[in-house]
């Protein structure tokens, strides 16, 4: 069966979300009414920062930033502010899901699982609409980076595909995509050799980055020589390893581990980040008998491992958006499945959070919980580092400053300003998926 994005209008296929009701600022004015002050007190702090958790904390929020952050007892909530009482709960900066393929009706659904950050990794017009609306606080939803729809070869698979044979006609296909606004590109991968190197070559001029697959016909040695700031889907690597053949989950089942260390270290010393989205892979590979579905996901997770204790950049991304795994939940899935291949639950939440801000270039504006730092933020009833199943249901989600689902006002937690109202909703129940579908 086939999958259609549609970006941002109705979908088709298997794997669709049940429907959900949310409510959400989608009739808000141009210009929001300014909430009043946020205090959150006695908190326990994963602040991301390098400094570890702290407990009897608490912060202060004016406005879409983070004003203070300190201990407890130092704070004196300004007049009129929110309180919440943060006893026995924990607060960690908003998730950055760092490989999704927006759908408009799918940015409630990202914050209602406490994803206040993606990199939508295959650019059409209504991401560019959808932020400038969040971003004008028109409506709510995740801060969006945004890159640049695939350069391909043929045969183009998905619309929008920018077709690059030619390796004469990268210079003008790199342009258009600058002057539509982007500064990131995505190489696709029935790229060939020459053309990618064009296109390498184009977006060195203009000073624009480029991330995305590992062509078939252009291997990892030469992108990772080329300067690709991410690798999406271990693509490259299965190549290097597989001794299977072929491409997709299958082809994980038996590898050249002994390769791994090598290719784990060249990837550190080019300075590439990876995005290995490796819950979508185990999704797709359900079909396999038992013993090679685990084999699979196993040699998956060896390579994640290596490329974590070689100190290779790691970004958490799920590929939600092409109707295979659920926006916002597969994130959740997707750090158990970086646990599982033994990274430390802290170190997990870390690439989610300042990890992803620090690829972006935008360390200290997210992912952090800091003075000057934007107020995304997950209130959860639970430490997640003793379980990520806490990150399911938060307590609290605000992004720029702003309620999307605010903590319940139980006796002695809230003690809300009058007439402050912001919305409330719940994640919606997951839905299932089957069949398989080509990544982007």
């Amino acid at each position: 069966m086939g999958f259609h994005p549609t970006y941002g209008g109705a979908r088709r296929g298997v794997g669709r979300l049940l429907p959900v009701v949310l409510p959400l600022l989608v009739t808000a004015p141009l210009a929001p009414p300014a909430a009043p002050p946020v205090a959150i007190v006695d908190v326990r702090l994963l602040p991301m920062d390098g400094s570890g958790p702290r407990d009897s904390q608490s912060v202060l929020i004016e406005g879409d930033r983070i004003r203070w952050v300190g201990s407890a007892s130092d704070l004196a909530a300004p007049e009129g502010a929110l309180v919440v009482d943060g006893r026995g709960r924990t607060l960690m900066p908003g998730l950055a899901d760092m490989h999704v393929h927006l759908n408009r009706e799918d940015l409630d659904t990202y914050l209602a699982f406490g994803v206040t950050t993606v990199r939508n990794m295959w650019g059409f017009p209504d991401a560019w609409v959808m932020r400038g609306e969040i971003e004008r606080g028109e409506i709510l939803g995740p801060a969006i980076h945004l890159v640049s729809s695939g350069l391909d070869g043929t045969p183009p698979k998905w619309p929008l595909t920018q077709l690059v044979m030619d390796p004469t006609v990268a210079d003008s296909v790199v342009e258009v995509q600058r002057r539509a606004g982007y500064t990131t590109l995505k190489v696709y991968q029935d790229l060939r050799a020459e053309p990618y190197d064009s296109i390498v070559a184009a977006a060195r001029r203009r000073g624009m980055d480029f991330v995305g697959h590992v062509p078939h016909r252009v291997g990892l040695e030469r992108v990772l020589a080329s300067g690709q700031r991410s690798l999406e889907h271990l693509s490259g690597y299965l190549e290097e390893l597989t001794l299977v053949g072929g491409r997709g989950p299958r082809a994980w089942v038996r590898t050249r581990s002994e390769r791994i260390p090598a290719l784990a270290a060249a990837t550190e010393a080019a300075g590439a980040w990876v995005c290995p989205t490796l819950t979508i892979a185990h999704r797709l590979g359900r079909a396999l008998p038992a013993d090679e579905r685990d084999a699979s996901r196993a040699n998956r997770g060896a390579m994640v491992r290596a490329l974590h204790r070689a100190g290779a950049g790691l970004l958490v991304g799920s590929d939600a958006g092409i109707e295979v795994v659920d926006p916002g939940a597969s994130l959740h899935d997707e750090l158990e499945e970086f646990v599982a291949a033994g990274i430390p639950p802290l170190e997990a939440l870390r690439m989610a959070t300042a990890g992803a801000a620090e690829f972006l270039g935008q360390v200290g504006e997210f992912g952090v919980i800091a003075p000057g730092a934007r107020a995304d933020l997950l209130l959860l009833d639970r430490d997640p580092l003793e379980d990520l199943g806490a990150l399911e249901a938060p307590a609290g989600v605000m992004v720029r400053g702003r309620w999307f689902r605010e903590p319940d006002p139980l006796p002695n937690r809230v003690r809300p300003r009058e007439g402050l109202n912001p919305p409330a909703a719940s994640p919606p129940a997951r839905a299932s998926a089957d069949g398989r579908a080509p990544t982007r």
